[in-house]
Parts: C-alpha cells; sequence; structure tokens
C-alpha cells in the first residue's frame, strides 16, 4: 500500500530468504513436498460488502481486516516497547557522557511494528479501499495520535549518537543497545520478521497460491484490468491518484476514481477467488514449520528478551 512502512520485514524481504535463522535451508525444493492446508471453506466467495471471517490452518481472519498467524504468538509489541524505552534511557546517559543532549526526535516511544496485513496480502476491507483506495487508512479525526513535526539533529549529535562504520566508531545508540541486550546480536523480533519473510517467499511459490493468484488475475482482466498478483496494483504509480494534482508537501495526489476503482474490483476478486484463505492458510504452514525447524533458536531468544525486558523495567523504574 502507497506510503505504508515495511519496517523491519522489508529490509528482511529484500534479502535472501532461502537461509533459516539456524542456517536450515528455507527452500520449497529443500523442504520436500509443500505442506497441508485444510479444505478451503465454501461460501468464502460471497458478498463482499460483509467482512471476511475465517479460522483455520492455523490462520485468523477476522472482520476488522486482522489477521493472525502463528509466528504472531511470540510476538509482544509491549515488551519491545519497554526493550526500547530502555534504550533511550542508555543512550540518554550516554549523550549527556558526552556533554550532548539526546533530542526527541531520537527518544524511542514504542518498539518495532510489523506491517499491518493489507502490506503483506493486499487490500481486504471493501469500505476502506471505497473512500482511500490503495493508501495506508487515515485515523478518525478524534484520534489522539498525530505525527511528530521533524526536527533536525546538529552534526555533532549526530556523530554521537549513530555509529561510523567507516571510522569503526560506536556511536550511544549502539552502546545503549549492547548495555542491554549484552552479546544478544538477534533479538527475538529479528528471527520473527525473518522467518515470517520466509514464509512469506515460500507461500508466494507455492502451487496452491500461485493458481489463486492466476484466478484473481483473471478476474481483473475481465474488468479490464491487467495485473499478475494482488500486490502490484498498490505500486502501480500510472494507477495512484491518475490524473489528480498532488497536494504541497505530498509526494503523491489523493485517491482518484480510477485508483477506488481497481481497488474496489481487486477486493471483490479476492472474495471470488477465495485468495485472502488460501495465501493465509499456506504461509500459517510454512510459519508452522519454520517454527517446528527452528524451535532451539526461537526458545532461547524468547529467554534472551525476558531478561532484557526485567533489565529495561529497572532501568525505566530508576529513571523516574
Amino acid at each position: 500500500m502507497a506510503g505504508a512502512s515495511l519496517t523491519v520485514l522489508a529490509a528482511v524481504v529484500g534479502c535472501s530468504s532461502s537461509e533459516g535463522v539456524t542456517g536450515a535451508k528455507g527452500t520449497a525444493e529443500s523442504r520436500g513436498p509443500e505442506p497441508s492446508i485444510p479444505a478451503l471453506s465454501t461460501g468464502m466467495e460471497g458478498d463482499p460488502s460483509k467482512p471476511v471471517s475465517f479460522r483455520g490452518g492455523g490462520a485468523v481472519v477476522r472482520p476488522d481486516g486482522s489477521v493472525t498467524l502463528p509466528l504472531d504468538a511470540y510476538e509482544s509489541p509491549e515488551d519491545e516497547t519497554v526493550l526500547v524505552k530502555g534504550e533511550t534511557v542508555l543512550a540518554e546517559k550516554c549523550m549527556r557522557a558526552k556533554g550532548l543532549t539526546l533530542p526527541p526526535t531520537l527518544k524511542l516511544t514504542s518498539g518495532p511494528q510489523s506491517p499491518p496485513p493489507y502490506v503483506l496480502f493486499g487490500v481486504i476491507d471493501l469500505a476502506a479501499v471505497k473512500e482511500f483506495g490503495y493508501r495506508e487508512p487515515v485515523p478518525p479525526a478524534n484520534s489522539t495520535s498525530r505525527p511528530e513535526p521533524r526536527q533536525e539533529i546538529s552534526p555533532a549529535v549526530s556523530r554521537a549518537y549513530f555509529d561510523d562504520p567507516k571510522s569503526g566508531r560506536t556511536g550511544c545508540e549502539s552502546e545503549a543497545r549492547k548495555k542491554l541486550r549484552g552479546g544478544n546480536q538477534t533479538p527475538l523480533f529479528m528471527i520473527i520478521q525473518q522467518l515470517t519473510a520466509q514464509s512469506l517467499s515460500a507461500a508466494n511459490g507455492d502451487s496452491r497460491v500461485k493458481h489463486a493468484q492466476s484466478r484473481w488475475s483473471a478476474c481483473m482482466k475481465d474488468s479490464g484490468f491487467a495485473y499478475p498478483d494482488p500486490l502490484k496494483p498498490a505500486h502501480d504509480r500510472s494507477l495512484l491518484g491518475r490524473g489528480l494534482p498532488i497536494p504541497a508537501g505530498a509526494t503523491l495526489p489523493p485517491p482518484s476514481p480510477a485508483e477506488i476503482e481497481v481497488a474496489v474490483q481487486d477486493v471483490k476478486c479476492k472474495r471470488k477467488t477465495a485468495y485472502l484463505q488460501t495465501v493465509t492458510m499456506v504461509t500459517a504452514a510454512y510459519q508452522q514449520a519454520y517454527i517446528e525447524r527452528d524451535s532451539l533458536s526461537l526458545h532461547e531468544a524468547q529467554q534472551a528478551r525476558t531478561r532484557e525486558v526485567r533489565a529495561a523495567r529497572r532501568l525505566l523504574e530508576a529513571a523516574k
């Protein structure tokens, strides 16, 4: 979806996903047969104006558009937020020791976030696309969430806070992370993102998902829209906001009638072909296989995160 941040997962997806966290091969060829999934539920091709909802094979899709997969059991946004806040406390101490103040823009108040389902599987909600097209839905006007004003970081602060790979100098950001996490070079969140990226890559190459993509593509072509898979329209710069002026400070024009028309048909074709049900259950099957394969790494990373969160809580308590 245009404007959506993929955070850590984006970087991982861009890398080779043929190796597991423990070094085990992750390609479909080395895993053998494709993992089994339950039979597709009947009636999934019903009225697209009604929210999609199903549970099966380790995948859950709720009417609000949220999706749960097996690796989600290992995620804890609350713990990750505690960790980054603890790292911020240590980074502030490091900066003060250098005679500098950590600016608000570098003070982390929330942990890294996994991308929302529409980034991974394409648009889902018919009501949302009728208003936003392929754009990230805007929070309600009464939402307390507001973007922070952009602040300039002075060269002195930048040199003290960030690493300099050329000289090998370590900044306060890395020093804080090392003090809190010790020798844990692969945090649990990163392992989850790596395995998530691998499962998405494997699912994308799975024959059942490829068949669902082909059916979706044929459905879209029947309406005059030529796209090979459901992730392509959201990145079609010739479609996004077609013909509308770009507002000051924006990188894209607002959703145009053409964009909304394609997005609406996109959701309808997903329902008609049971695409979402197929891709989420296949992805869940690969995730479960990776969890079993890398159970030791996951267990060790969970234990490390528990220790780190306890240490971070002590830092936050002491800083009050």
